[in-house]
């Protein structure tokens, strides 16, 4: 789970050489990978509202999954076994995220069933709302990007000694105020010759808003909200914590957040498994 915000990588990964071609260098690739695997359901068997829980999240995502209503449960509602139980058979999938706003914070945990979110909303330090969410993305968390407030102006000077940072500045400011739902657009700051001053200067135009989703697989992905709507910062982490793709993403919420319908469709099976298992 996450608690802090991560700062931005802003070098890329150092090249290694392999021992068999000296002349030859290469990124290091990721040499682990998170994969599903199966609850225990050991001692579970007797807890009939936990049965409950899961039948009403498989009926949410199979209508999430056919663009219905999305299942919400408030586990306040449970008692302590069945919050329990719900912890151990949903897990921790690839995606966290925090967000944070004046005296609130979000935070989401994706489950190990895709499309199943953990939704913790605290108010000045204080729970306010825990509950499980069966859909595409929280809903929860596209409210609160849409209420950030305070958009950077842009810059009035630029510093010397600057290589392509005020075209791209241009760019992405022009591209932020035209958004519109189908124009989603990804700069890939990997292939453009950025300087340590072009990338400094981007990281102060555009600024954090405060949202962070973490995304683990093949090593990380740390996607960031900046200040300016729509414009998102996406970075690729292998193994080792190096930054191998940098992008930023022109878009409402980042297409790695959501979950596809065929995601739901596995989900929904993998959980009926799971009901038929305590049968």
């Amino acid at each position: 789970m996450l608690d802090k915000h991560a700062a931005l990588a802003l070098e890329a990964a150092v090249p290694v050489t392999p021992f068999d071609d000296p002349e030859c260098l290469y990124v290091a690739l990721p040499e682990t990978m998170r994969t599903f695997a199966p609850p225990s359901l050991h001692g579970w068997g007797e807890i009939p509202e936990g049965k409950q829980l899961l039948t009403r999240l498989a009926e949410g995502l199979a209508s999430s999954r056919q663009g219905g209503d999305a299942a919400v449960i408030d586990l306040s509602a449970y008692e302590a076994d069945t919050r329990t139980f719900a912890d151990q058979v949903l897990g921790e999938g690839e995606i966290s995220i925090l967000a944070d706003a004046p005296g609130g914070r979000l935070i989401v945990n994706e489950a190990v069933f895709t499309g199943v979110w953990r939704v913790r909303h605290y108010q000045d330090g204080k729970l306010e709302r825990d509950y499980l969410e069966t859909g595409a993305f929280p809903r929860k968390l596209a409210d609160w990007v849409v209420s950030h407030d305070s958009p950077p102006s842009f810059p009035e000077v630029f510093p010397a000694n600057l290589m392509n940072a005020p075209a791209l500045v241009h760019e992405v400011f022009a591209k932020s105020r035209a958004f519109a739902p189908g124009s989603e657009e990804v700069i890939n700051l990997t292939l453009l010759p950025m300087t340590p001053e072009d990338m400094a200067f981007l990281v102060e135009c555009l600024g954090l808003a405060g949202i962070s989703i973490l995304s683990k697989g093949y090593g990380e992905c740390r996607i960031r909200l900046t200040r300016l709507p729509h414009v998102w910062w996406v970075q690729h982490l292998n193994s080792t914590g190096q930054l191998i793709l940098n992008t930023l993403e022109i878009t409402a919420l980042p297409a790695l957040l959501m979950a596809a319908p065929e995601d739901l469709e596995d989900s929904s099976s993998r959980l009926a498994d799971v009901l038929a298992g305590l049968a």
